[in-house]
Parts: structure tokens; C-alpha cells; sequence
């Protein structure tokens, strides 16, 4: 009835004043904004150096960039800076907006970007509205009305996941900004309501399985209970078990380092970030201990813990090919990781990264266990068309310590082979060891790898485990160790059925378009049997 009111040009008009106010949640970091007041607009791990153009006469060099730009999260840093110059200069930009675009038109209107727009102008409205005349205020609540009605009608257009949410988010932060009515309240509360048991599964993940994005939509989420809530409405049934799945899921995917495993394109978070997520959410009780979620296993001890990918990747272009992979933390520093996601860089960083060398597992030939299609062209990134049809995963613990044993067939179609990969951390996390094992398992993949191996000849399969390392891990080649030092511990890396090798490798921070130097631990080998069997282990010196 809303959306029909207004295309009748007879829904509700924009208030005098503000309907609703907003506390801000998050703070921002006052020195982004200081490169912003000095022109340099730094997106999606892209930078624009700009210093008397403003950000709306910008070309923005990606989609993802104008996203960003459009999305306003940036208020939260001239907010973080405080000054008059500070407050001025957001007042310029989202007036300077308004202009422009807040009559519905031209760029920035996707459901998602508007979404953010919306929650961001209503959490920093005090900070832009102080000192603006009353012209300019009816001009930022016309603006949000639009956005309301613009959301109404969008939102079903909106990616699923991550994307609906941040349209229905903002969708409820526009209604409570601008209609009080209890009925206008109580329809955005349900879309929410909806969009939240679209988005988060059973499990308490996202289809995506980028835990990064799951953190953001618990946020999200917490946010507009909390918002509900203030307002005097009940978020619905649906809105608040999505809050206790999700919850559950991030504590279940928290490193001892505070934050996430990085797979599928996410980071591990910035910092604090998790904490502020799962603070927000307020759980009704403490969710049981689990150590699995959204298709990844936890093994923690003492002051470490590791992140198993467990699944097969997920549908989408930003799955990355790391079956099996792991990363390992050491109290508040990373130890092994994947090289990460390369989103922003240009060239083929980011079809490298998503390959199986990229990640901290076993790779046989270079080739991936998940694959695009060998037809695929034009600009990526590409899904994959290959990959594991079954992928197995138990956990178990005894007096010795926890133990993982997981196995997928990524590898069945090229090679005829399947890869399981035992691991164990032991009680007081000072013992993290692993067994990788390839061998065909029944008749008609023993045929395929028959195949392959006679094409190989007497020498065999080559096949080679990657452990990457954190660009802060110095490694020390001593014999047929690897000694490896972190801020607070060193590490021995030993190794039986090969020798190990230091290779160089690279380390993506989310959103950056150059990688940082790293390097890895490789450890080749050859199948030339029935079987091929690697141990290795990491232990605290």
C-alpha cells in the first residue's frame, strides 16, 4: 500500500524535522579524513588525487570505487576528525549531493549504495546539520524521503545477502528518519525481517562463505534491532534468530587474534571490528561452543587457532579455489595464511589468488582444485566450473588433542585422485602437525590416474604443499628446517617424505591494489604409486 501511495504521489511528505535520531555506533579514523580534505580519495583500493575538483565532478575509476564514494561511509571519518573545517567540508559534500542526485536521479541509487547512504546520513545527521539554515534542512529530509521511497520499490533488486540487507537496513533508517507512523515503522521492520532469513542460512552464514561479509551483515543486523528497538517497534521473529545464528557463526570463525579467517574474498576485518559486531549483538543467551561454520572447521588451544576450509567453494566470482586450506594464528599475529583477496589489483593478481598455490593447501601440477572453464574469456573474474563434488569433514578430540580429518575429490576429474588432509593441534598449542595423503578411491578414478601417471613416466605426479606465511613471519632456511620468528615466538617447520623449500609469495590487505612481499614454506613431491603420503608439523620452540 506504501509503494502504491507513492506512485500516486500520495505517500507521506518530509517532515519539518528529523522523525527519529540516531546514535552513531562506529568511529572512523580521523587520518583518512584529513587525506580526504586534502584531496585524495582513497576507494576500493584504488586512489584519486583530486584536491580542488570535489568528489562530485570525480571520473571514478571502478564501479566499486563510485559504490563507495556514494555510500558515504566516509562521514564517519570527518566525524572521527571533528573539526569546524571537518564538519564544513561534510556539509559541502553531502549538500553538494543533494544537488546533484537527491531529487532520484543519476548515479548512486542501486538499493545497496542508497541503503548505506541513508543509515550514514542518519547516524552523522547531527554532525552535518549543525549550523545548517532551515532551507538546508528540509532539503536532507526531502532527500531522505526519496531515499525511502526509492527503497520501497527497489529493494527486491538488491544482490541477495549482503546487498539486500544494506537496502533494507537503510530502508528502515530513511522510514524512521521520516515517517513516525507506527504503521510505516512496523512495514520496514518486516522487511528487514524478511531480508534477514533471505540472507543468513541455518548455519548462521552467508552463501557467500566470506566471513568478512558475514561480520558486516551481523552489523547490519544488530544495528537495526538496536534501531527497532529505540523506536519502540519489535524487530520481527525472523530479524532476531538471524541475529543469534549469525553471532553464533562469527564467534565460532574468531582467531585468537580477534579477527577472521580470510577465504572467499574477505579480510580478516578492521581491527576491532568482530568484537564491535559481536558486542551489537546482544545475544539472548550465550550460543553453545561450536567448532564449525559456514563450511570451515576451528581447532583452538592455548593461544592458537586454526581455520580449516572445509566445503567446497561457493557459487560466485569471488570463490577462491582453498579446499582444504588453513590459517594458522599465534596469539595476537598471523602464522600461516592464504595469499588473500586481490579485488582491487589490476592485471591477473586477482585470478592468481584465487588458484590453490594461493592458498596454504596442496596443489597437484599447478592446477587448482576448483576450475574456471578453459573457454572463458573477457574480463574477470570468472566462476568456477570444476571444483569438488563431495567434500568430507569430522573433528574430534581426545587426551592428546584435537583432531581434523577432511577429504574432497577437486582432483578426481584431472587426476583421478582424492587429497586428505589430517591435522592435529595439541593441548597447549605448541604442537600443530599435519598429514597430506593422495590415492585414488575406486575403480574408475584408479583408471584415470593410471592414465596420468603413464603419461609421467617413472618420475611420477609432481605435487607440492604451499604454507604462506605472514609478511611479519622472518623464515631461516637451517638444513631441512625452517625456523620461523614472530613478534612474540619462534617456530620450528619439519617435514618427513620431502625436503622443504622458502619460496617468494604475496600477502593482499583488503582493498589494496599492491601486494605486500612474503614468503612461503613449499613442500614438492612426486606420486609415482598407489599412494603418496607428506607429514609435516609446526612446533614451538
Amino acid at each position: 500500500m506504501s509503494g502504491l501511495l507513492d506512485s500516486l504521489g500520495l505517500g507521506p511528505r518530509a517532515p519539518r524535522e528529523l522523525a527519529f535520531k540516531a546514535e552513531p555506533l562506529w568511529i572512523g579514523d580521523a587520518a583518512a579524513a584529513r587525506r580526504l580534505m586534502g584531496g585524495t580519495f582513497r576507494f576500493a583500493g584504488q586512489e584519486v588525487r583530486a584536491r580542488d575538483l570535489g568528489p562530485w565532478r570525480l571520473s571514478p575509476p571502478s564501479q566499486d570505487f563510485a559504490d563507495a564514494l556514494h555510500g558515504f561511509a566516509w562521514l564517519d571519518d570527518l566525524a572521527a576528525l571533528g573539526t569546524r573545517e571537518a564538519r564544513r567540508t561534510a556539509q559541502s559534500w553531502v549538500f553538494g549531493w543533494i544537488a546533484q542526485h537527491g531529487d532520484g536521479q543519476g548515479a548512486g541509487w542501486g538499493p545497496e549504495v542508497a541503503g548505506q547512504r541513508a543509515m550514514h546520513w542518519l547516524e552523522r545527521a547531527e554532525f552535518v546539520l549543525d549550523g545548517a539554515s532551515d532551507d538546508l534542512l528540509r532539503r536532507f529530509l526531502k532527500s531522505l524521503a526519496v531515499h525511502a521511497k526509492r527503497l520501497r520499490k527497489g529493494l527486491d533488486q538488491a544482490p541477495e545477502g549482503l546487498g539486500r540487507l544494506r537496502a533494507a537496513t537503510g530502508l528502515l533508517h530513511a522510514v524512521l528518519a521520516t515517517d513516525p507512523s507506527d504503521a510505516g515503522r512496523a512495514a520496514a521492520a518486516r522487511r528487514l525481517g524478511a531480508a534477514a532469513g533471505l540472507a543468513i542460512d541455518e548455519d548462521g552464514g552467508l552463501a557467500s562463505r566470506n566471513p568478512e561479509r558475514l561480520c558486516e551483515a551481523l552489523i547490519l543486523l544488530a544495528v537495526g534491532a538496536r534501531r527497532l528497538r529505540e523506536a519502540g517497534v519489535e524487530p520481527e521473529r525472523a530479524h532476531s534468530d538471524a541475529v543469534f545464528r549469525a553471532q553464533s557463526a562469527l564467534r565460532a570463525l574468531r582467531m585468537r587474534d580477534g579477527g577472521l579467517p580470510r577465504f572467499h574474498g574477505g579480510g580478516p576485518g578492521a581491527p576491532g571490528r568482530l568484537d564491535h559486531a559481536l558486542s551489537l549483538a546482544h545475544p539472548r543467551k550465550a550460543p553453545p561452543p561450536r567448532d564449525r561454520a559456514m563450511g570451515f572447521v576451528r581447532l583452538s588451544a592455548g593461544r592458537v587457532t586454526a581455520a580449516i576450509d572445509a566445503a567446497a567453494p561457493p557459487r560466485g566470482r569471488n570463490a577462491h579455489a582453498s579446499t582444504l586450506a588453513f590459517e594458522l594464528a599465534v596469539g595476537g599475529a598471523r602464522l600461516v595464511v592464504n595469499c588473500g583477496p586481490a579485488g582491487a589489483a589490476e592485471g591477473d593478481w586477482a585470478a592468481a589468488c584465487r588458484a590453490t598455490a594461493a592458498q596454504s593447501a596442496l596443489s597437484i601440477e599447478g592446477v587448482s582444485s576448483s576450475r574456471i572453464s578453459s573457454t572463458a574469456r573477457g574480463p574477470g573474474p570468472h566462476p568456477f566450473v570444476e571444483g569438488p563434488k563431495t567434500v568430507e569433514a569430522e573433528t574430534t578430540q581426545d587426551l592428546d588433542g584435537a583432531w581434523f580429518l577432511g577429504v574432497h575429490d577437486g582432483y578426481a576429474a584431472s587426476h583421478g585422485l582424492a587429497h586428505r588432509r589430517r591435522l592435529f593441534l595439541s593441548p597447549d598449542g605448541r604442537d600443530f602437525r599435519g598429514e597430506d595423503l593422495l590415492e585414488p578411491t575406486d575403480a574408475r578414478t584408479r583408471a584415470r590416474f593410471e592414465k596420468v601417471l603413464r603419461n609421467h613416466g617413472p618420475v611420477g605426479v609432481p605435487f607440492a604443499i604451499h604454507f604462506h606465511l605472514h609478511p611479519d613471519v622472518e623464515a631461516e632456511l637451517d638444513g631441512e628446517i625452517v625456523i620461523l620468528t614472530l613478534p612474540e615466538s619462534r617456530w620450528r617447520f619439519v617435514v618427513t617424505g620431502a625436503a622443504p623449500k622458502l619460496r617468494d609469495s604475496v600477502y593482499f590487505e583488503p582493498g589494496e591494489p599492491e601486494p605486500r612481499a612474503a614468503r612461503q614454506i613449499v613442500v614438492p613431491s612426486r606420486l609415482a604409486g598407489d599412494s603418496a603420503v607428506v607429514a609435516w608439523g609446526f612446533r614451538r620452540l
